[in-house]
Order: C-alpha cells, then structure tokens, then sequence
C-alpha cells in the first residue's frame, strides 16, 4: 500500500483507514552494526540509568505529574473546574518546544542536553516552592502553578526526547525492553511511596507544615529529585552519530513533518497518542469528582489516589515490558489505550468507593506515554531518533485543549459528560492502535527483532 501524503496538509488523498493493519512504506534502516556497537557493559549502564532516574522522579510524583495534585491546589485557592484544569493543559502546551529547539542541539550534545533540562527543572520547581510560601494573593500563588505546568511542559517533553535518544544510542531493543520493566514495573513503587508520603503531608501529619507549607514541601522534594536525575543523566554513554549540516529552523520543521508524515504508521501512531492524551487529560476531573461520589474533598484523598495509581502502573509496567520482549513494540501501545479508556467508561458508571478503581486503571494506561514513544523509535534511524521523537511529541500540545474541554464539559453538563469523551477518544485510537504494524522491518533486517 503506497502512502501519499501532501507535503504541508499531511491528509490522506486514498482511504482514511484501511481495513487491513497498515503496511510499513521503506525506511531507512538503523545501521546492522548498533547492536555490535553497544557493548553489553553500555547496555547494562545506560538501563540502570534510565530506571535509577525514574526511581527519583516517582518519587516527586505528585509534582512531576501534573493533575491531580495541582487540581487539588488551584481548588484550594479558590478556583472553578475550568481554571483548575488549567495546569495541566498548560503542560500539554507546553510540549510544542521539542521541535522547535531539537534544530539546536547537535548529536554530540543530546546527553548534556538532558543534564541541562532537569536543572532548570530543579530550579524550575524550586521557584515554585518560594512562591507559595510569599505572602501573595491566591490569583498570584494560581497564575504561579498554571505557569509552572507551562514550563514543565517544555522541559519534560524535551526530556522525554533526549532520554529515548540516548537509549536509542545506547541499547540494543532488548536491553531497553529491559530498562522500561525495571523503570515502569518498581519504579511506581517509588511514586506509591511518595504520593503516600505526600498525603501525610498534606493530611497535616507534619504538623508544622500547614497550608501552603504542606504543598510548598512537595515542590521541595521535586526539586531535590531533578537535580539527582541531572546529575545521573552525565553518566549515560553514547554510541557516536555523525553530525549532519542542518537546515534554517523553518526549513527544518518543514522537511522533518515531510519525511515524517511519509510513512504511514508514525501518522497513524501520531493521531493515537493525540487520542489517547486527550483521554487521559480526564485525569484532573477524575480527582476533583471525588467530592461527588464519595463526599470527600479532593485534598484529603489526592495522596491515595495518587498511592492507588502507581500501584496499578507498577504491576502494569512488568507486565507491559514482558509484552514489549516477547510480543514486541505494537501491543504495550493498544494496551495502555485500552486501559485509559477503561479508566474513563469505569468512572462513568462506578458507584461509590468502586469508582477509585478507575485511578489505577488511568494509571496502568499512563504508561502509553513511554509505549508510544518506544513504538516510534522502530521506524528511526539514529540520527532520526530526536526528530522522530519531537514530532510525535507534538500530540502533546495538540491535546492542550483536552483538559479546558474536559472541565467545561463537566461545568455545563456534570463529571459524566467529561467521562464519556473520554471513552469515545480512547475507542478511535484503540481503533487505530490495532491497525499498526507489529513489528518494523527495518528493525527485523538490522537483527534488532523484539520477539522470542
């Protein structure tokens, strides 16, 4: 099947959706000698990277991930569903940077690069801590974590870029299957321990630490936990990609969207990832619903929800990397879509205290956000991994909207307006996911296959 695609609208002139999975058009191929290239010790050190630096950003889960926490926030400083949903579409919007400022950053540097985006993400959340404890207005101390979500926006999507860049160059497919098992299968572990030690926090168990010291003290610790993933990410080790001469930024962008809107299944896996984040930006409402089904306020039960969450994303994340060694790359993908939408359609219908079961379920599906971008890297060559990545990443802004239509949804027609968008998005990129190529030919010639 021949993809054609114009250059700057990218829509399909033939059939929107085959009704066969889609075939994959020729890439160009990672080199054979990669996997010869990266040695067993580079393998094993680049993995233990990856997971020790997710192990701390767990950690600092209630600030790194931004919703239900900052929900609970925004709502405590007096804001409506609509405003409170506003920190998370700001980090949604806040992803279009990656291909942008990917033009910049020559391959030599994408390690530093990484080392460079959590320090400013370190100093980033450490504002944000002075800023709550001033004695400012609630409008100001609003606008402050509304900004903060804006610019984590930008630096986790540029970090999200440059970490699969530098697994790209520093493990064989088998050794990442292995990295994302240990990183996505304990590391939760260490996001249920943090968001239990947040809800202490926050339940007043330090009893010091009152409103907004209490939420001052997550952002502390979030700080502490960029600069120790700053400073693991100088440790990575590289397999060398020869420099190319790039092209003016606008020229750039446009033969990058060109190259990539050429190959039939990154489109389609783009157009997914957009649904499935507009799915899972239901997540902030998932929280603030609470009070409505179980009489309780958002706060006192953000750390439990959070606990629940990460829990289910640590079981989900063994079992996810087993799929990705033994099935390969496709089926972690239609997994986390599948569990995201059965987030949303549970707490649709759920009664009572059954309805927190839809944060694990949300949780387990959060994990479309290292599947999707591992799916990608099957279709790049070395030197097309940040490209690749950063376009694929554009499914981020391109959901920023999801949050602000998920709380009108809910200011108009109540929390199961918003519940059922989120069910009907989920369905359209199932829809798609099934329809992928199982495997990359390309890989499979390079001798990177990801089956038995």
């Amino acid at each position: 099947m021949q993809w054609s695609l114009p250059s700057c609208l990218g829509v399909m002139s033939e059939k929107l959706i085959p009704d066969e999975p889609l075939e994959e058009p020729p890439v160009p191929q990672r080199p054979s000698s990669l996997a010869a290239v990266v040695t067993p010790e580079m393998d094993r050190l680049n993995g233990s990277i990856f997971f020790i630096s997710y192990i701390l950003i767990y950690l600092a889960a209630p600030v790194f991930y931004v919703d239900v926490v900052q929900a609970a926030l925004c709502d405590k400083l007096g804001a409506n569903h609509t405003v409170a949903s506003l920190p998370a579409a700001a980090y949604y919007l806040g992803s279009i940077a990656p291909i942008v400022l990917a033009q910049f950053i020559p391959y030599r540097l994408e390690r530093e690069a990484v080392v460079g985006i959590y320090v400013v993400t370190a100093a980033l959340m450490g504002a944000v801590c002075v800023a709550l404890i001033l004695p400012l207005s609630n409008t100001i101390k609003t606008l402050a974590v509304v900004s903060q979500g804006l610019v984590l926006g930008v630096t986790n999507g540029l970090a999200q870029v440059y970490c699969y860049a530098c697994l790209g160059r520093g493990c064989t497919t088998k050794g990442r299957a292995r990295a994302y098992k240990l990183a996505f299968g304990i590391g939760p572990v260490a996001a249920v321990l943090g968001s239990l030690g947040s809800q202490f926090v926050l339940n007043h168990g330090i009893h010091f630490l009152a409103y907004p010291y209490d939420f001052a003290a997550l952002y502390f610790a979030g700080t502490l936990s960029a600069a120790g993933v700053a400073g693991l990410s100088s440790r990575y080790k590289l397999v060398p990609v020869q420099e190319e001469q790039r092209p003016p930024v606008f020229r750039y962008i446009l033969d990058s969207l060109r190259s990539y809107l050429r190959r039939g299944p990154l489109v389609w896996l783009l157009i997914g990832y957009l649904l499935w984040y507009s799915t899972l930006s239901a997540t902030p409402n998932l929280g603030l619903y609470t009070r409505e089904a179980m009489g309780r306020e958002p706060q006192t039960l953000s750390g439990y929800i959070l606990a629940l969450r990460f829990g289910c994303k640590s079981l989900a994340g063994y079992f996810l990397g087993w799929m990705t060694a033994r099935w390969g790359d496709r089926l972690p993908v239609i997994t986390t879509t599948a569990l995201v939408g059965s987030a949303t359609l549970w707490a649709w219908v759920a009664p009572g205290y059954w309805y927190l079961l839809a944060f694990g379920l949300m949780g387990a599906g959060e994990l479309g956000g290292a599947y999707f971008p591992n799916y990608a890297l099957s279709f790049s060559a070395p030197g097309e991994i940040a490209r690749n990545q950063s376009i694929l990443m554009l499914a981020t802004p391109l959901a920023s909207l999801s949050p602000l239509l998920h709380g009108a949804l809910t200011e108009r027609f109540g929390f199961r307006a918003s519940f059922l968008f989120g069910t009907v998005t989920a369905a359209l990129g199932l829809w798609l996911a099934v329809r992928l190529p199982a495997k990359s030919a390309a890989r499979t010639a390079a001798g990177e296959g990801t089956g038995p």
